[in-house]
C-alpha cells in the first residue's frame, strides 16, 4: 500500500532506489572509500545518489558520455573523469557497457570489488586479464534490500527531493507503443519515461 502522500512517480523511484540501494549496502564502504560508477540512466543516478546521502562518500567520480546526463551527477556531488588505473577501491557498473565495464576493471585497485547493477540487456559485459590478475570480486545485485525501510529513509528529511528530475518524458498506455516506436528511432533518450495509466489519450 502506498501512502497517500507519496506521488505515483515517487513511488517509482523508491523501488529503483531500493534496488541500487542493495548494491551499494553489499559493498559496505565508508566514507573515505574511493568509488567509481559507470552509467548515468536512472539507476546510475539513484546509485550516486544513495552513495553521497546514506553512505556519506565523499570521492564518488563517474564515467558517463552523455554531458546531460553527467552534469545531473555533478548536481549530486560526483565528478566526471577520465579514471587512471589502480585508483579506486570499489566501481558500480550501471551503464551496460562492455567498454565502460572494462574500463571500472582497470581503474579498481588490486583486491577491490566490482558491482553490477546493470541487467545485460545491452551488451555481454566479459571480464578481461586485468580482472583476473587483480584478483578483483564481482558483486551481484537483484532487487531491492528493504522498500519498508528505505521508504522511511528516503522520505525522512525530505532526502527524496534532492534527487534530479528523472522522468524526462510522460506518455499514456493507448500511446506506449507510440512512444517507444520513437525512442527507438531517437538519439536523444529521456533518462526514465513515466507511463500513466490512469491517462486515456
Amino acid at each position: 500500500m502506498i501512502p497517500a502522500y507519496v506521488s505515483p512517480r515517487e513511488a517509482l523511484l523508491l523501488i529503483l532506489s531500493c534496488d541500487a540501494a542493495k548494491g551499494v549496502r553489499k559493498l559496505t564502504l565508508t566514507p573515505d572509500a574511493r568509488v567509481l560508477v559507470s552509467g548515468m540512466g536512472t539507476i546510475g543516478l539513484l546509485t550516486v545518489h544513495y552513495l553521497r546521502h546514506y553512505v556519506n562518500v565523499r570521492q564518488i567520480d563517474i564515467i558517463e558520455p552523455l554531458a546531460s546526463r553527467a552534469e545531473l551527477a555533478r548536481q549530486l556531488g560526483a565528478h566526471i573523469v577520465t579514471p587512471d588505473s589502480d585508483t579506486y577501491d570499489a566501481a558500480i557498473e550501471c551503464s551496460g557497457r562492455q567498454a565502460a565495464f572494462a574500463e571500472l576493471q582497470s581503474a579498481v585497485r588490486p583486491h577491490g570489488a566490482i558491482c553490477v547493477l546493470s541487467d545485460g540487456n545491452r551488451e555481454s559485459l566479459t571480464l578481461t586479464p586485468t580482472f583476473h590478475a587483480k584478483e578483483l570480486q564481482i558483486i551481484a545485485s537483484s532487487d531491492g534490500w528493504s522498500y519498508h525501510m528505505n521508504a522511511d529513509w528516503l522520505f525522512s528529511n525530505d532526502r527524496h527531493a534532492t534527487l534530479p528530475a528523472l522522468f524526462e518524458q510522460e506518455t499514456s498506455f493507448s500511446e506506449l507503443a507510440n512512444c517507444f516506436a520513437a525512442l527507438m528511432a531517437s538519439t536523444d533518450l529521456p533518462i526514465k519515461v513515466f507511463v500513466d495509466y490512469e491517462q486515456t489519450s
